[in-house]
C-alpha cells in the first residue's frame, strides 16, 4: 500500500486535498474580513490569470458560498502531482499578492501562518513519490 501511495494517482490525490482544505481555511479567514463578494472576484481573477499557465485551474467553481474542486476532481488524474502543486501554489501567491494589495499586508499576515505549512505538507508528499 505505501508503494501504491507513492505512485502518482494517489499523491496527486493527496496533494489536491492539501490544497482543498487550504482554500477552505482562505476562505473562511478572508471571506469574514473583505466579504465573500470580493473575495470570489479576487478568487475569478486569479484564475483566469493562473489558469493560461495551470489550465485545470479554469475548472475551480467560486462562488459567495466558497470554492468548489468538484469538477476538477473529475479530471485532475492525468495531471502530476508535482503539476498540481506548482498550479495551486501559483494560484495562492497570487491571491497574496492581491490580498497584500488591498489591505496592506493585513489579511497576509492573518493567512500566511495557515499556507506555508500547508505548502510544505504538499511539498513533503511529492518528494515521497
Amino acid at each position: 500500500m505505501a508503494r501504491e501511495m507513492r505512485e502518482g494517482k494517489f499523491t496527486s490525490d493527496l496533494v489536491l486535498n492539501v490544497y482543498a482544505n487550504l482554500l477552505v481555511d482562505l476562505w473562511d479567514v478572508v471571506s469574514a474580513m473583505v466579504g465573500e463578494a470580493i473575495l470570489e472576484l479576487l478568487f475569478n481573477l486569479s484564475i483566469k490569470k493562473i489558469g493560461e499557465k495551470y489550465p485545470f485551474l479554469n475548472s475551480l467553481t467560486v462562488s459567495e458560498e466558497g470554492v468548489s474542486l468538484e469538477e476538477m476532481r473529475e479530471d485532475y488524474r492525468s495531471l502530476s502531482p508535482t503539476e498540481i502543486h506548482r498550479g495551486f501554489q501559483s494560484l495562492i501567491n497570487h491571491l497574496l499578492i492581491l490580498f497584500s494589495a488591498l489591505t496592506e499586508g493585513v489579511i497576509s499576515r492573518e493567512v500566511f501562518p495557515r499556507v506555508f505549512p500547508k505548502v510544505r505538507e504538499a511539498e513533503r508528499l511529492i518528494a515521497q513519490k
